[in-house]
């Protein structure tokens, strides 16, 4: 978020704007706009134009509702394009993730805007938020015409903007177009009504608008409509595996994916929000409608009175609160689903869109996030280890939508299945080691097991790259040696940070620049070419199958991963084994449960149900054991 003001950042702080003879494009059925040059150093330049509006201000009757893009405004003269656009609202409360705060010190850092900024207000944030913007190389497009890459930003739903990246050096580098956008966030981009009134998915909607006035226009900019790859990182990634699995929202709109640290199939935790059942927000929906003394039904009245609420008080009256995607397939007969069914059963029955895909994640995903300031650099006790673990163990299990009594008795089952895998072997007490072993549990939990469950699905039928991200920065950011790459640093190299013109005492190694050269080639070549590796180049990055489930290891070596270097157990682990020993553990639960209050013959009671149960599960455990061991 400390890039809301794009002429600070862009023109400002690191580019000298030229203003001569600013390009000038008509857009069909809106009206003229004129683009600013931006350079760096001399000799580098690209084409901005900033605050295209892509839909309706989604205000007044349109909050709450699909965004409209028939008959949009048009406008007299020619509109200013070096002008940026409020951000979306969004909670300002939200404590910033550790791996963000880093990474904006070091931009800091690099761009000098400490005594330049101003610290974001809620008077940079509007309701009126849908506009893209659009970066465009400053030379002639090619026959067929540029390679675009549409960009959705991270923010886990509730924050965010499309000015979180920078794309000029990719831009320049490598000659595509880059399309930042702006969607709604948190209750006015997710509120739902669990009904047609407010169905929900109001921001992923946004994205599919912004992705079909791309289609239509995009050719004016020297872009190809028939060459856009949409791109996310982290909720931004879950977006577009979003866009991967709807039925008819964002069809035939892009032609190949990108899918950085994330996926539809996360885990939900602090900061990454999986997509929900719409019932979870059930509660939710109670406490806005007492928090603005409406009526909660009918739920007519609900949005009319939600919709005559300022927006500042709103959203600054409801941040205790995170809403994001749900499955709203049923809710609304006059707007199709976005996501009609658990992400999990669409990957798995090949609800998929047919079009290649990159997808990937760092080795330590959420190595700042989980920790206390003095776990990073000291590490954890075994005690504390094992308690982490099961931890996150219960918080799975007493949200297992099949734990229907909400049972904890069986929690111990779950716990040894996961202890079995993750137990240190040989044991040991060192707290960096500890610390390590308990990131790579999350790590898989959450990304590794998620991102291969999705390619092994894509692979079936389209071209698929997988990739894992072990390259730190050789300059000096704040990472700890013996930490991995936390989430989020793979966007250093690809936005081409180590050539940004430092103004101040960061001085980037050129090791870093050789990186972020071939990163952004095998990044502009997928999005060219589909084929990473196909120019400029000389890397071995094989196509993920069935029969060769390799990746892409980007370390110092940039090799093929090998059955020594992936541990394939803990993939089939947490996709395939936890899953089941989840449903046992909560069917036991309920069967004991009920045997509490069902009429059984006297023999048969809760204890006995219980250990039937826990029999099965013995069973089940010695199949698996032995399944190890062969």
């Amino acid at each position: 978020m400390i890039f809301s003001r794009i002429l600070w950042c862009y023109c400002i702080l690191i580019f000298q704007v030229m203003c001569r003879d600013p390009p000038t494009i008509k857009i069909t059925n809106q009206g003229m706009i004129s683009g600013m040059f931006l350079k760096m150093y001399r000799t580098q330049r690209i084409v901005a134009y900033m605050g295209i509006p892509y839909a309706h201000p989604p205000l007044g009757g349109l909050r709450f509702s699909p965004p409209v893009i028939e008959g949009l405004t048009t406008w007299e003269g020619i509109r200013n394009g070096s002008i940026s656009q409020a951000s979306c609202y969004q909670n300002t409360n939200n404590p910033i993730p550790k791996h963000t705060q880093v990474l904006n010190k070091l931009l800091n850092k690099v761009m000098d805007m400490d005594d330049m900024m101003e610290d974001i207000s809620s008077d940079q944030f509007s309701e009126d938020c849908l506009y893209l913007n659009i970066f465009v190389p400053d030379s002639p497009p090619p026959s067929e015409g540029f390679a675009v890459i549409a960009y959705l930003h991270s923010g886990d739903f509730s924050n965010g903007s499309p000015f979180e990246i920078n794309p000029f050096q990719l831009v320049f580098k490598q000659k595509v177009i880059v399309v930042t956008i702006a969607f709604r966030l948190n209750i006015l981009g997710f509120f739902t009504t669990l009904d047609g009134e407010a169905a929900g998915n109001f921001g992923l909607m946004d994205q599919s608008a912004a992705l079909l006035w791309i289609k239509k226009n995009i050719k004016l900019f020297g872009g190809n409509e028939d060459n856009v790859t949409l791109m996310g990182h982290g909720s931004g990634a879950t977006s577009v595996c979003a866009h991967l699995t709807s039925k008819e929202w964002s069809k035939d709109l892009f032609h190949k994916a990108v899918i950085m640290s994330g996926t539809s199939l996360l885990f939900d935790n602090e900061y990454h929000t999986s997509i929900r059942p719409a019932s979870y927000y059930s509660k939710a929906v109670d406490r806005v409608s007492h928090a603005f003394s409406c009526f909660r039904r009918p739920t007519s009245s609900l949005m009319d009175c939600l919709r005559r609420i300022d927006a500042k008080i709103l959203v600054e009256n409801t941040q205790d609160q995170r809403w994001g995607p749900i499955v709203d397939e049923g809710l609304s007969n006059g707007t199709m689903p976005f996501i009609a069914d658990k992400p999990a059963l669409l990957i798995e029955q090949g609800h998929l869109r047919k079009i290649p895909i990159l997808i990937g994640f760092t080795d330590m995903e959420d190595a700042y996030d989980l920790f206390a300031e003095d776990m990073v650099t000291k590490g954890i006790e075994l005690d504390m280890y094992n308690t982490m673990i099961n931890d996150v163990v219960s918080s799975d299990f007493s949200k297992y939508e099949n734990n229907e009594t909400m049972c904890m008795s069986n929690n111990q089952i779950v716990q040894e299945a996961v202890n079995f895998i993750y137990r240190p072997y040989p044991p040991t007490e060192d707290k960096i080691t500890l610390r390590n072993l308990y990131l790579n549990f999350l790590n898989d939990r959450k990304y590794y097991a998620p991102s291969i469950l999705m390619a092994a699905q894509m692979a079936r039928m389209a071209d698929t790259y997988v990739y894992r991200f072990d390259l730190k920065p050789r300059t000096m950011i704040d990472i700890p040696e013996d930490i991995g790459v936390p989430h989020g640093f793979e966007q250093i190299f690809l936005w081409g940070l180590p050539y940004w013109n430092s103004q101040s005492d960061v001085q980037w190694d050129n090791a870093d620049k050789r990186v972020s050269d071939i990163i952004m080639t095998l990044w502009a070549n997928f999005c060219k070419y589909t084929n990473p590796t196909q120019y400029g180049v000389y890397i071995k990055w094989d196509k993920f199958t069935q029969d060769n489930p390799n990746i892409l290891i980007i370390d110092k070596s940039f090799n093929m991963s090998d059955l020594r270097s992936l541990n394939y157990l803990k993939v089939a682990f947490w996709n395939d084994y936890y899953p089941n020993v989840l449903s046992f553990a909560a069917a036991c639960c309920n069967t004991s449960d009920s045997a509490n209050h069902l009429f059984v013959p006297s023999f048969f009671n809760s204890t006995m149900a219980l250990t039937l149960c826990l029999l099965g599960q013995l069973f089940i455990m010695l199949h698996y054991t032995t399944t190890l061991a062969i």
